[in-house]
């Protein structure tokens, strides 16, 4: 007896979380396609196959589904960045990783970056303090990263904060181009952007 109740309650989580899961990708895909503000809750619903009440169990708002969606990529993107940094026997070897790392994630995760750049100013301020909190966060990975280079004494950028920013939007720049039937494969563009990163920092 106990068997049958444990399985169904471990049906009704799978359940639940793959409903979850149509209304994020849903949610992600209309907000890219057609812009955060242009969006209706209704909409969302709708191409989730939902019901605005059934919407309302997982999200309390439009902006609630969007701050999910945030949260999930920067939770993800944060510790791939934190693993990157970590591995490699020297400052540079760190940043290339994190490098590679930050230009997977771009492509992986295209459609919900783009979001973060281009709807911060349409969200409330107390969304957008918390998105900006994240973003610092990750960013303060390539800092430290970048410190460790400096004080490494391989590089000596002319402009630290200018190099960390440059690096970063190169990295971004990706998934705006990228195809995957493309002349270079993603690992391949990954290592050469890497290296202009290196370059990016100058030597002593």
């Amino acid at each position: 007896m106990s068997r049958t109740d444990g399985s169904a309650d471990n049906a009704g989580t799978t359940g639940s979380s793959s409903t979850e899961q149509r209304l994020m990708e849903a949610a992600g895909a209309l907000f890219a396609s057609k812009g955060y503000t242009a969006v209706g809750i209704r909409e969302i619903a709708r191409e989730a196959g939902l019901t605005i009440g059934s919407l309302y169990h997982y999200a309390a708002s439009k902006e609630d589904l969007f701050l999910t969606l945030m949260r999930r990529n920067y939770a993800r993107t944060t510790a791939r960045a934190r693993q990157a940094a970590m591995t490699g026997t020297t400052p540079a070897e760190r940043l290339i990783n994190l490098v590679k790392a930050h230009v997977l994630a771009e492509v992986r995760d295209s459609q919900v970056w783009r979001l973060n750049r281009s709807e911060l100013e349409v969200i409330s301020p107390e969304a957008r303090a918390e998105l900006v909190a994240l973003r610092d966060e990750f960013e303060q990975i390539w800092r430290d990263v970048i410190e460790d280079v400096i004080a490494d004494g391989s590089f000596k950028p002319e402009d630290p904060a200018l190099t960390r920013f440059s690096i970063i939007q190169m990295c971004n720049g990706v998934a705006l181009w990228y195809r995957p039937d493309g002349r270079l494969t993603l690992d391949e563009i990954s290592g050469i952007i890497s290296r202009q990163a290196l370059a990016l920092l100058g030597r002593p």
